[in-house]
């Protein structure tokens, strides 16, 4: 399962919060999520719905580290627009279970990591269902979960941060090695995504009273898929830029953030499933929230994000044209039970717009969810 931005820009700008879990003998996480899109007139399809219950459990090993697990459940649901060209697909199993272990090289400086993803998840599916994949890898609607299943990985990698002045500078590498597998049903060609290379920097701290800055910066290089043990093309370099600002206002909190992927390869990449493009292309998305404290216990946290998705049309032309655009809305309530325990509920909309072969497609939906925090 793909990690949103967030989480990989948190392991970036601080070794702190890994040093702060060492202290904390068991954390517990869950959610229950649904999110559902209708589309207008113009894709094979009309609607699509995904019910995901993500867990994770973090265990302090003290002052050596902490040790990570995550796993959990998705279905999605595609409802076809025309049953003559395309049938109702359902899709449903286990995520692929997703290890770290964080081992304190020097406390509060450097720490390796050592990460391992077990094929747990959905790896192999019928032809007909590489739509509902296809649908949920959307870059414009951003699915909370955008893949449900690989032949794993291992991998590992060191994060590190050190002072200047008020400011705090991150740094990171990891390298991760994905596994075989076999992609779809009835056929027996292995596909072997290519290993990948990411190198992180990033830069965070205060910078006024109550005002709170983070930097960070990814560069991702991808080797070239196998497929049969045949090296193919890959999806080759990746950049992403990170930028938020915080700035307390009363009891209050605003939070202003964007980032940018940039993939600078067009390739066309044989997989076992047939030819897959993956042209020049640029994600942008930019947002913002407003944490409101409600007594001592209770936070109201409205947000709001736009997202834009360009793309060139195939390899030979590569200027970027519109994808997409989307807005998606709404708000967390946070409340805080005890120490030990916690909860957030979330609901929210989604509009947008995708493009399909110069033809506009209105989408909109909506996600609501439950999360749950327990520590001890």
């Amino acid at each position: 399962m793909k990690k949103p931005l967030g989480v990989l820009v948190a392991g970036v700008l601080s070794v702190a919060p890994a040093t702060a879990m060492a202290q904390v003998a068991l954390d517990v996480r869950s959610s229950a999520l649904f999110e559902s899109y209708k589309f207008d007139a113009g894709l094979p399809f009309s609607k699509v719905s995904e019910f995901t219950v993500p867990v994770g459990i973090t265990i302090g090993l003290g002052r050596f580290g902490n040790f990570t697990i995550s796993s959990g459940y998705a279905s999605v649901e595609l409802i076809s627009s025309d049953p003559v060209q395309l049938a109702d697909q359902t899709v449903s199993g286990m995520l692929d279970t997703e290890t770290r272990l964080t081992v304190n090289v020097v406390p509060g400086r450097l720490v390796a990591l050592f990460t391992g993803v077990l094929p747990t998840g959905i790896k192999t599916v019928q032809f007909e269902e590489l739509s509902i994949l296809g649908a949920i890898s959307s870059d414009v609607i951003g699915f909370s979960t955008s893949d449900i299943g690989t032949g794993g990985s291992v991998g590992g990698g060191f994060a590190g941060a050190f002072p200047m002045g008020n400011m705090a500078m991150g740094f990171g590498a990891t390298y991760r090695h994905p596994l075989s597998y076999q992609p779809l049903v009835g056929q027996s060609d292995l596909l072997r995504p290519g290993p990948e290379v990411m190198v992180r920097g990033g830069l965070e701290g205060g910078i006024a009273r109550r005002t709170y800055l983070r930097v960070a910066g990814i560069f991702a290089r991808r080797m070239k898929d196998k497929v049969n043990g045949g090296l193919q093309n890959g999806v080759g370099n990746r950049f992403i830029g990170y930028l938020s600002l915080e700035q307390g206002i009363g009891r209050s909190t605003v939070t202003v953030y964007g980032f940018d992927v940039f993939r600078a390869d067009p390739q066309v990449e044989p997989t076992a499933a047939g030819a897959a493009l993956l042209p020049r292309g640029n994600l942008i998305a930019f947002g913002g929230q407003i944490s409101l404290p409600i007594g001592r216990s209770v936070s109201f946290i409205p947000r709001g994000e736009f997202r834009r998705s360009n793309a060139a049309p195939d390899t030979v032309d590569t200027s970027l044209q519109r994808l997409g655009d989307s807005f998606r809305f709404g708000a967390d309530v946070r409340i805080r039970a005890s120490r030990s325990f916690a909860f957030v509920l979330y609901g929210g909309g989604f509009t947008g717009t995708a493009y399909q072969s110069a033809t506009r497609v209105g989408v909109t939906g909506f996600r609501a969810a439950v999360h749950l925090e327990v520590t001890r």
